[in-house]
Parts: structure tokens; sequence; C-alpha cells
């Protein structure tokens, strides 16, 4: 549990104990199937073990855990299956807000999307800035496309269906040419919306998702072969 580290008492500690946990579940410090014991993870946190049942709770609330039997909470393991469904929800959900986005978008909504592509470009650019600062550049963006649709009880669907696939997102953005790929395509769907192209910005978006998709299937594959590849005594590049 390297990524959890003990929480200081001026902060929110229920807030921040589901942020430590979350965060260690996306980054893989606690891999698909792995069991989340609630007095370890207090412990490791220097906390009650009521915060930390309570963060458990609202990620299992979340699909991001869950529980089985004979063997308590664990980081959900999703199939491929699975996997593919809920990205196509996504692609109708995300599309339709894409479509009322590029209609109802107010200037100040354009303005804020065109200052969040332009910081995704410049974390991509940079060469400082790893791999955490591109995605969360990439996950704002998204974000607040969805916002500027003005549908709220779509936007909450949305964001709940993704944190589903918040992981999956985590390991295709990984790879630097699906963050150059995501970068261009999220461009394109602000100049869609700029211009108030409401077909255009749907269509973008169901091509976003679909290679998105793509990108993490290609990156879960490559991830397996080369633990295989370790696994017999063989170098990973």
């Amino acid at each position: 549990m390297g990524d959890l580290q003990a929480i200081a008492p001026a902060q929110s500690i229920r807030e921040v104990v589901y942020d430590q946990l979350k965060g260690a579940i996306l980054s893989g410090t606690f891999g698909d199937g792995e069991r989340l014991v609630e007095h370890d993870i207090a412990e490791r946190l220097q906390v009650s073990r009521t915060p930390v049942r309570e963060a458990l709770r609202r990620l299992e609330s979340e699909g991001i855990v869950e529980a089985l039997p004979k063997q308590g909470l664990v980081v959900k393991n999703y199939t491929d299956e699975e996997i593919r469904e809920i990205y196509l929800i996504r692609e109708a959900l995300e599309s339709l807000a894409a479509e009322y986005a590029a209609r109802n978008a107010t200037d100040e909504d354009i303005a804020e999307l065109e200052r969040l592509v332009d910081e995704m470009d410049r974390a991509h650019m940079a060469p400082d800035v790893g791999s955490r600062e591109s995605i969360a550049a990439h996950q704002n963006f998204s974000e607040a496309y969805n916002r500027a649709s003005h549908m709220p009880t779509l936007v909450h669907m949305i964001e709940s269906i993704k944190e589903q696939l918040a992981r999956c997102r985590t390991v295709s953005l990984r790879r630097g040419e699906r963050r150059a790929a995501a970068q261009r395509e999220h461009r394109e769907l602000f100049e869609a919306l700029k211009r108030r192209d409401a077909e255009m910005a749907s269509v973008l978006t169901k091509r976003h998702l679909q290679n998105a998709s793509a990108a993490y299937f290609k990156s879960a594959k490559g991830s397996v072969k080369d633990s295989a590849e370790n696994d017999g005594g063989e170098k990973a590049e």
C-alpha cells in the first residue's frame, strides 16, 4: 500500500480517506480482486476504522469494489464483456451530452473549455509533467464538456458510469500515443462545440469513446503479455 499516507489532523478525515483509497485502487496499488481489509487500511492511514468503512461503502456503491462471499470487500474485477458494455453505455450517454453541449453551451462554458483544452495541450507538451497530470487534464476537459450540456441528470448518470471505468482510462492513457490521440480528439470536440455543430459533436464523441475502448484492450493485452514474459524470465521493455 505504498500510495497510502498518514492523514494530517487538519484534513477532512472522511473525504481524504475516500480520496486516498480510490486513488490507490485506480493507480493499481490494490490489484483486481485484492481484498480490502478495513483494519489494515485504518492502521496504515492512522485513522479509526469508521471513515475507512464509510469510504469502502461509498466505493462499493460506485462499483469500484464489491463484496464477495467468504472474502469480504475486494477490488472489482470487471470482465471484458462488462467493460465493453459500459463503454457502449458511455457512447450513448456522452454523445447525447455532446449534442446538447453544442446547443446549450454558454459563452462562459466555451471560454472555460478553451482554457481546459489549452491546459491539456501544455500538460502533453511539457517534458517535466508526468502522465498523472496529463490524465487529470483530460478528465477535467471531459467533465466540463458534459456539464456544458446543462442537463444535470444526464451528467450525473455519466459520472456514475465513468467511475466504473476509471481504471481503464488510467491504463489506456498511460501510453503516450493514446494521450496524444485523445488530445487531438478533444481539440476536435471543442471546435465542433464552438461551431455549434451538434451532429458532429455527437459523432466525434462516439468515435472518441470507441478509440478509448480499443486503446484500453490493446494496453490490457500488452500488460498481460509483458507479465507473461517476466514470469518466463524475459526482461520487459
